[in-house]
């Protein structure tokens, strides 16, 4: 994707010449920001006995506003979820879900800790898990200035267990700055990135006596743009894939899958 840096004709409205280097952090904006955000997802398993494909899609308005220090809060205005296979389409209300707050610390550069996430219905398990929602949501800047040229690197690991499930995300992500452009009469800058990607999980199948671990890896890129003036997020395009096994361990056995999919990813600043 770097040699083509794509944004929505709604959005980018034309490029401006270069400036002088700006200034790196996330501005402790008092204001509500809103992001609309969409996945789209081509999943497949395969077994012994063939190949199951399936697709998921993830919808959503979110709006999230920075509080005293470094804590933030967010939450869905609207969310649409679903995943379908050869055996159907699940597709769960999230009324319940609306409104019902995220709390975060997120750092000037970008990092986010979670603090606490609402509690999903059992209808979401098996579909998505949102609790990691802001986990690789905001751009994580550099300690330079932003300037046209400019590359970096950022490692993040991160890590979550109960007592019957465990995930460990870790990602390695390249970043340059290519150009300056305008979006909507702001000034920004469009960033490209690169990410390798890894997933380890564990824990039970929904619905069933038997529990699965599975094991991905992969990479993605795509573009981010951000306004360094006003310290926020405009916009994001990413596409990626990952592969690897999935074993399922129950009272008859083990059963391995190999699992693959395709996605992408865009998430757009609402005015």
């Amino acid at each position: 994707m770097r040699p083509s840096f794509v944004v929505s004709s709604s959005c980018l409205i034309a490029l401006v010449a270069s400036r002088a280097p700006a200034q790196s952090t996330y501005a402790p904006a008092r204001d509500t920001l809103r992001f609309h955000e969409t996945t789209r997802a081509d999943v497949r398993l395969t077994s012994a006995q063939g190949e199951i494909p399936m697709k998921s899609d993830h919808d959503a308005t979110i709006a999230l506003v920075r509080l005293q220090g470094d804590t933030a809060r967010a939450w869905y205005e609207a969310l649409n979820i679903g995943v379908s296979s050869p055996m159907g389409e699940q597709r769960p209300s999230t009324t319940e879900v609306l409104k019902a707050p995220f709390t975060f610390s997120m750092d000037p550069r970008g990092r986010v800790r979670l603090i606490s996430a609402p509690a999903f219905p059992a209808s979401f398990q098996g579909i998505t898990d949102l609790t990691r929602q802001f986990d690789d949501f905001f751009l994580r800047l550099p300690a330079q200035p932003l300037r046209s040229g400019l590359t970096w690197t950022d490692t993040t690991t991160r890590s979550d267990s109960t007592a019957d499930r465990f995930q460990l995300n870790r990602s390695i992500a390249s970043y340059r700055v290519e150009r300056d452009t305008v979006v909507a009469g702001v000034q920004a800058l469009v960033i490209s990135m690169k990410q390798s990607l890894s997933i380890r999980t564990r824990g039970p199948v929904p619905n069933q006596p038997a529990s699965a671990e599975t094991v991905l890896t992969g990479s993605d890129d795509g573009i981010v743009v951000f306004a360094p003036k006003e310290g926020r997020m405009l916009g994001r395009r990413r596409t990626g894939q990952m592969s690897g096994d999935v074993t399922i361990t129950g009272a008859g056995g083990q059963m391995s899958l190999k699992q693959s999919f395709t996605y992408t990813n865009t998430l757009d600043a609402v005015r």
